[in-house]
């Protein structure tokens, strides 16, 4: 069995998947104790003829073959093909910080921890192109449980996959995966693995790159994106059937109305999908019927309105931020 299961969704990224890969490489782990995952989700370009010689230079790189399915379903049959003991989902369009991972990996795996949550700096084409350097100096490291980390650390507007280390184990064994044919699947994934997690480690060390660049699934919103907020919150909303601490029911309904904000935050500023408020609202009441937010007095007034008033709610909203 390999240490390392690393899983890279490959679709038309032939201008980044080659230096993606080649960070991979430079991270001083022998080819033999991990495997590279590459799932070709129905690329149409150069991708893999890019990194042939890559990868018949190294034995410990799979391919996985799949009609277009989206980021979920590569990530899901990435982990049906994943033989480590702990997996990382790598986004073809990034990259790893050179030397970043065998000490992370080694420290997850000497406390068996389920996650180990690390750091992560964003850049742009031109700073990774540049050669811009990253720090890690005096990194601060902890052991929690997963109720700690859920409560103390995790920030729902960064439900980034790519920060973590997962023990693959845990991930099977809890019947963790992604939501098929949807955005912003990071969400519910990161949320449930927080919430039945054992132990984690969490540490600001630096080991990730995730480049800015246009053209990207956020920068790019319209309704079919947005709707898809509604299957992240059905599934935060289900996840109040689980044993929760009161602590963690809070922090669970904030992440949910984080969510929920985020998306009103979309309508209020695109003229296109304030046009089909009506269409969403009524998708969103369907998909979360009893939807509600009671944490605060913003929270209860935020419900009520969308509750009893959604659509003068919205452009009401939309007027105010104009």
């Amino acid at each position: 069995m390999k240490r390392l299961s690393i899983i890279i969704p490959v679709y038309n990224v032939e201008q980044y998947i080659r230096t993606c890969l080649e960070s991979v490489y430079r991270q001083g782990l022998d080819d033999r104790t991990f495997e590279v995952i590459l799932v070709n989700d129905g690329t149409r370009d150069n991708s893999f003829g890019v990194i042939a010689d890559i990868v018949a230079e190294h034995s410990n790189i799979v391919v996985a073959e799949q009609e277009n399915q989206g980021l979920s379903a590569a990530r899901n049959t990435g982990m049906t093909r994943a033989t480590g003991d702990y997996v990382l989902f790598l986004d073809s369009d990034d990259l790893l910080v050179d030397d970043s991972l065998a000490a992370l990996l080694d420290d997850a795996a000497g406390e068996q921890a389920d996650l180990l949550i690390a750091g992560f700096v964003k850049m742009t084409d031109e700073d990774i192109s540049g050669g811009k350097t990253v720090a890690n100096e005096a990194c601060q490291r902890a052991v929690k449980t997963g109720s700690q980390a859920f409560t103390d650390d995790l920030n729902p507007q960064q439900c980034y996959v790519w920060r973590t280390l997962y023990r693959r184990q845990f991930l099977v064994d809890n019947h963790i995966t992604f939501i098929p044919g949807i955005y912003f699947e990071d969400v519910p994934f990161t949320t449930e693995c927080y919430l039945k997690a054992a132990k984690c480690i969490t540490t600001d060390r630096i080991f990730y790159i995730y480049r800015q660049r246009p053209g990207s699934i956020v920068s790019a919103i319209n309704k079919r994106k947005v709707m898809d907020f509604h299957h992240v919150m059905a599934r935060l909303w289900e996840m109040q059937d689980l044993p929760l601490t009161a602590a963690e029911r809070t922090k669970l309904m904030e992440t949910l109305f984080t969510t929920f904000s985020i998306e009103l935050w979309y309508i209020t500023h695109h003229q296109t999908l304030l046009a089909e408020r009506r269409e969403i609202v009524a998708d969103l009441k369907q998909r979360v019927p009893d939807l509600r937010f009671t944490n605060g007095r913003k929270q209860r007034l935020v419900s009520w309105c969308y509750r009893h008033m959604p659509l003068s709610y919205i452009r009401l909203r939309s007027l105010i931020s104009s």
